[in-house]
């Protein structure tokens, strides 16, 4: 008897080491359709409270979805119009720092080649890169930029209207499947399924919420900063820190990147951009390294080294949008294997306990 059981688990092993890579595959190659869907996931997660209110109401639920998605769409527009009027204004001045950057870079360049010069540092068949070939005509152009927007506008659409169609479906099949599973299932495996279902909501709301508070007090803090400083482009770089803070550990970091390179491009390396600078790391250490982690406690269940381990499959897979919902998915994942065997190798390696 112990043989055959041991016989099951090898199968089992080497089955899901071949089903993985294939997954991977399959994740990968149809990304256009798996991340619009796990979006809609998590927004049904999300507006799922709301929901439940509603039909506690009695509301039909074509009145529900009505709601939902003209709310959705609101959000939308109205970010929209604050990025679009920010974005109008930093490519009206953009000329003017494109030409200080270039300044900078160039200035650089030519001290790093004093100092190989002083030091008789050999660098045969060395070249070294030359601000106009990163900022120039063969380089960053506005050309460029507007056209990756363009790009990247028709792709934000089609990858919405996706979304858009997946959470419509979600939510009005709700009520249905839960009957369909009454049928099916035993009362044992529906108690488990709903467990794991709920689990994984509740887990993405608390989630959800408590960045988005990080986020914004990242974002505002960092605005409020540059306003003292008097660095520009405020709007857009709020943005950019509350939107990239929901990539864990590297997004806010990239954030701050870009508010001191426009410190220093407006400044130099005087006492405003050493005063950013600090301004950054003191917000970052703030919300980062105290703050979140009394919010979000062990409410993942997740290792740090799994958070980062995370950050770069799902970025590998599924682009910047799966470094936003890594950690999340992960957590997800994590439950779901727990409700097949608590004492599961994976899940004590994912959660560390």
């Amino acid at each position: 008897m112990e043989k055959v059981v041991k016989e099951v688990r090898w199968i089992r092993l080497l089955l899901t080491i071949i089903a993985l890579p294939i997954i991977v595959i399959i994740l990968k190659t149809l990304k256009d359709i798996f991340v619009p869907l796990i979006f809609a996931m998590f927004l049904s997660f999300l507006f799922a409270p709301a929901i439940d209110y509603l039909r506690k109401k009695k509301l039909p639920l074509s009145i529900i979805i009505a709601i939902m998605v003209v709310s959705i769409f609101l959000f939308i527009a109205l970010i929209s119009g604050i990025v679009y009027a920010s974005a109008i204004t930093f490519l009206a001045e953009f000329p003017a720092y494109h030409q200080k950057l270039i300044m900078i870079l160039e200035s650089s360049l030519l001290k790093f080649d004093d100092l190989i010069a002083s030091l008789d540092l050999s660098f045969s068949g060395f070249q070294l890169l030359e601000a106009k070939d990163l900022f120039g005509a063969t380089g960053f152009t506005m050309t460029k930029v507007i056209s990756g927007t363009m790009g990247t506008f028709v792709d934000a659409s089609i990858k919405l209207f996706l979304t858009m169609f997946f959470l419509i479906f979600m939510v009005a099949e709700t009520g249905k499947l839960e009957k369909r599973l009454k049928k099916v299932l035993t009362e044992d495996d529906k108690r488990k399924t709903w467990i794991t279902l709920l689990s994984i909501e509740n887990q993405i709301q608390k989630y959800l919420f408590n960045k988005t508070l990080i986020s914004l007090g990242t974002a505002g803090m960092g605005m409020l900063f540059m306003l003292i400083f008097g660095v520009d482009f405020v709007i857009i770089a709020g943005i950019m820190l509350f939107v990239l803070n929901f990539i864990p550990n590297i997004g806010s970091i990239a954030a701050s990147g870009f508010i001191i390179m426009i410190s220093t491009v407006n400044y130099g390396l005087g006492w405003r951009t050493i005063g950013v600078t600090l301004a950054m790391i003191f917000t970052q250490t703030l919300f980062a390294n105290i703050l979140e982690p009394k919010l979000m406690g062990k409410k993942l269940n997740l290792t740090p080294i799994m958070v980062l381990v995370s950050l770069v499959f799902w970025g590998w897979v599924w682009g910047i949008v799966g470094m936003v919902i890594a950690v999340p998915l992960t957590s997800a994942i994590n439950i779901i294997i727990q409700q097949f065997d608590e004492n599961n190798v994976v899940s004590a390696i994912i959660s560390g306990s």
